[in-house]
This record gives structure tokens, sequence and C-alpha cells, in this order.
């Protein structure tokens, strides 16, 4: 089966062929606090212990004064009726269905879509999918991009069945990440809703590594293949942070751009550019800061939403609209 892609990709590629694009906030992120689990999950890299998700950008992020979820329906109240947002999106923080979090993201998303249609876009990676959890966002046609950068055990076996290790806390428990995930895509693929062909409402996201040039690029080919033959994006990045030899770098960069499918660099890359902080989205923080893309934090931010009235706010926005070349905030190297 050939390469699809995600749904939301599809529908911002619409708006812009209308030119519907220009002129609205597509995309309201929504970022919950920063709890996640798989922080604590020790790998063995090289023979010594390491955790899994070594390296991610966010773990510093602090969550102090959340937003309560009356305030949060306000906000997308505001930017529905505002802006003709079409999205929310759970991203650029931990895991959004870690138990203290998951009742607050769950009733976001249900709230959008019932009083607004407006579809949610959410990153994972793997933790607290359970069954209840998987038939509501495939019930609410949610989008879901599936971060593999501290699943590295997953490869196209994943696929047919093969199982995984058993560990006990602190070591990564693969088997029970494994099946939350195909937990997750068997529902999607059984349930009634389904996207129209062509698209899909499952991504996996690779991150590249020495490791993968090792091998010539050998698993992550697999890997995509098996992705795209049940109907799954296939999306590969580099690192967050450039490597310090510029030879390697271009190396990953080159990697990125052959494996991921249509040589997208993300998901809501649109004429180029990436839509999470190019004029077609805004942020607003778990406490309301208000900032052009989730992966800023809350020094680079223009003031709470909450504080502001409705001109400062539009003003800030406007703002936001008129430049549509903004870099990746993380991967500055890219736009």
């Amino acid at each position: 089966m050939g390469e699809r892609k995600l749904e939301i990709t599809k529908k911002l590629e619409r708006l812009s062929q209308e030119g519907t694009l220009d002129g609205c906030i597509a995309i309201l992120n929504l970022p919950s606090a920063n709890y996640c689990e798989k922080r604590a999950e020790l790998i063995y890299v090289d023979g010594e212990l390491q955790q899994s998700c070594f390296g991610c950008v966010t773990q510093g992020i602090s969550s102090m004064n959340c937003l309560d979820i009356e305030k949060i329906k306000g906000v997308i109240d505001f930017f529905a009726k505002q802006y003709r947002t079409q999205f929310i999106t759970i991203n650029g923080r931990g895991d959004p269905f870690n138990p203290r979090l998951k009742k607050d993201n769950m009733e976001k998303i249900i709230y959008a879509r019932e009083k607004y249609g407006t579809q949610a876009y959410v990153f994972t990676a793997g933790n607290n999918l359970d069954e209840r959890t998987c038939q509501l966002l495939a019930g609410n046609e949610v989008n879901i991009m599936i971060s593999l950068f501290g699943n590295w055990f997953i490869d196209a076996d994943f696929f047919v069945g093969i199982e995984y290790p058993t560990a006990s806390k602190p070591l990564q428990n693969q088997a029970e990440i494994a099946e939350n995930l195909r937990r997750l895509i068997r529902t999607y693929k059984e349930h009634r809703n389904q996207p129209k062909e062509g698209t899909t409402r499952i991504g996996m996201n690779y991150v590249v590594s020495k490791r993968d040039l090792f091998d010539d690029g050998a698993k992550v080919r697999a890997l995509k293949q098996a992705a795209n033959d049940s109907k799954i994006f296939f999306v590969v990045n580099t690192y967050f942070q450039k490597h310090p030899d510029d030879y390697t770098q271009r190396l990953f960069e080159q990697f990125a751009y052959e494996y991921s499918d249509f040589h997208m660099r993300h998901s809501t890359v649109i004429n180029g550019y990436c839509q999470m902080g190019a004029g077609s989205s805004a942020t607003i923080d778990f406490d309301g800061m208000l900032l052009r893309c989730p992966y800023m934090n809350n020094e680079e931010g223009d003031g709470r939403f909450q504080n502001l009235s409705k001109d400062q706010v539009k003003r800030v926005l406007e703002r936001y609209m008129a430049d549509r070349s903004y870099p990746c905030v993380i991967r500055k190297q890219q736009k």
C-alpha cells in the first residue's frame, strides 16, 4: 500500500488551496501541563542505563498555575468564533494521557468536537492508552502522532505481532507500550468512523540517529513500509538539537527527507513551512501564556490570554498571521 497523508495535513492543504488559510488561526495549540511517566523509563544503551527519552527538550518546563477546564473551554470558544479555528492540538509537552491530565484533555477534545466540529491532533508516546481512551479518540476522529523517540525498540516486526519483553520499573516495559499502541491502531482500524481514501488519522514520528546511518537505513526502511502497509503516515525528524558535526547533520537531514512520507519534515508543513509557527496557529499554554508555537517557553510569550483584552489578543494574532516565514522553533535550521 502507498503513502497516506494525515487528515490534518490534507485539510490544511485544502484550506491553503482555497485561500482561506490566510487570515485565520487554523490551529489552536493547547499544551497540557508537563507530566510524563516515560521520563522514569530506563533502557540499556551500549551496556549502560539511560533514560528512554534522553534528549527530549521539554523536560525542564515547569507546570505551575494551570488553567482550569472551564477557562480552556472559553479559549476554544474565542478562537472558534473569532478565527474559524479548525483544529486543536495537544502537543509540545509530556504525556497527554497521564492520569493527572487525561480527564481534562479528553474534555477539551470532546467539547471542541461536539460544539464546533473542531478536530483534535494529539501527540503520544504510547503510555496510558487503555481501551476507553482509544475508543473515545477514534470516535471523535482525533488525529494521533505516535512518537518513537523514546521507543527505539519498535521496528517493522511490531506490525506482525512480535512479543516484546516485559520489565519492572524503572526499566522500560516494552510489552506494555507495544500493546497500548497496537490497541490504538486496532481500535482506529475497526471503528466505523474512517477517514477519506488516501488519508489516515494515525502517524508515526521517528528520529534519525547514528544507529540508522550504521545500518544504512535498513531498520527505518522496513518500519516505514510496514507503517504504510498499515495505513499509517510515517515521518522522520532529526534530533531537536543540531549535531555538532555539520557533515553528520547533513546526513541526518538527507535521511529524514528520504524516509519521510511525501518528503515532509512535519505533518503540518504547508507551502514549505510548519503551520504550527508560520502564521496559521496560536498557542495558549497550560498557564494561559500566549505563544506563537507550542515549543516556545514562557519567556518568549506575549502575555497571558486571561489578562489580555480582546484588542490586545487581536494585535498579537495579527502579528503572528502577518509572518508566514517563521522558522521551526526547535529545529531552527529548518524552515
